[in-house]
């Protein structure tokens, strides 16, 4: 009797102890997933509003949960992470989407920013390989002209100016309607600046020969150039605000609904991301900016 009064006592205590953990996992589960739906809509509405970095967060979370990993939300955390200026985790996200979608429709893009992205983070050699690979790869993409760009980026970052120039010059020539057409123009400027000064630099070398008979001659060619050089960094530099200030009203309007942001989002379209053709011109706008203002402050103390 002692025995089964023992017995009886040991079930009870294991019953007491597992329903409850039985019970709790039920309810954490489906907590779990409450919290990944509103990470979700949460990180969506971040993308819209362009709080890139908040965006990356709630969308990786929800991503945990099998219902929202899905290519369209791996894209949105990769762009979110180009635009915060996180390149590497961009990177190794490009390729573990590459891994995961090979068959997406959005790989021909996440191909294309994972390029993007290795120039970013000064990985210029594997840069110039990822970009090679996708134009050879996608010659009718309409960023097939962006991706040169970046090419002769990361040819211009390394001081290989003759190569840069040639695609750049390429750029200019056969996509007259790339988004890329006046960054190229502008970077020949530089590049046909630095000739002029390199020039300029031999000739004062060759002070009372035929090129240049006194010092005074060049100082005024080195004037003359300068006076130049800064009317047109002054030009650029309205021109790159004016766009930046213009693409930023765009972007002013107000927040939509949880509702109608899950509904665009319910299901993978590229089409729903064709606002990153802005985003991605305004990137490159203020990267220009920045470098004018930086090029006037040095040459010209910020005048």
């Amino acid at each position: 009797m002692e025995i089964k009064k023992r017995f009886a006592v040991a079930v009870s205590l294991v019953l007491f102890s597992v329903i409850p953990f039985a019970f709790g996992q039920k309810k954490s589960s489906g907590a779990s997933d409450a919290l990944a739906s509103d990470s979700f809509v949460q990180g969506l509405l971040c993308y819209r509003d362009k709080a890139w970095t908040d965006a990356a967060v709630f969308l990786r979370q929800a991503a945990e949960c099998e219902e929202y990993s899905m290519d369209s939300t791996w894209y949105m955390i990769i762009m979110s992470l180009v635009y915060s200026e996180n390149f590497s985790s961009a990177v190794n996200d490009c390729d573990y989407f590459i891994s995961l979608y090979p068959e997406s429709r959005l790989l021909p893009s996440v191909e294309y920013q994972r390029g993007r992205a290795l120039h970013s983070a000064g990985q210029n050699d594997r840069a110039v390989m990822a970009l090679a690979s996708f134009c050879n790869e996608y010659p009718d993409s309409g960023m097939y002209s962006s991706a040169l760009y970046w090419i002769a980026e990361c040819f211009y970052e390394d001081y290989d100016y003759e190569t840069a120039r040639s695609l750049y010059e390429r750029i200019v020539s056969d996509f007259p309607e790339s988004t890329k057409r006046s960054d190229a123009e502008f970077k020949l400027y530089l590049i046909t600046q630095r000739d002029r000064e390199q020039k300029l630099l031999y000739l004062l070398k060759m002070t009372g020969e035929e090129y240049l008979s006194s010092r005074e001659n060049y100082e005024r060619e080195l004037r003359t150039m300068q006076s130049e050089d800064l009317a047109e960094l002054k030009k650029q530099l309205r021109i790159a605000n004016s766009r930046i200030k213009e693409l930023e009203g765009n972007v002013s309007a107000p927040s939509p609904s949880f509702s109608a942001v899950r509904a665009e989002f319910s299901e993978p379209d590229i089409s729903a991301f064709s606002g990153n053709v802005e985003n991605e011109e305004m990137y490159s706008l203020k990267e220009k900016a920045a470098l004018i203002q930086k090029l006037l402050d040095e040459k010209y103390g910020g005048k």
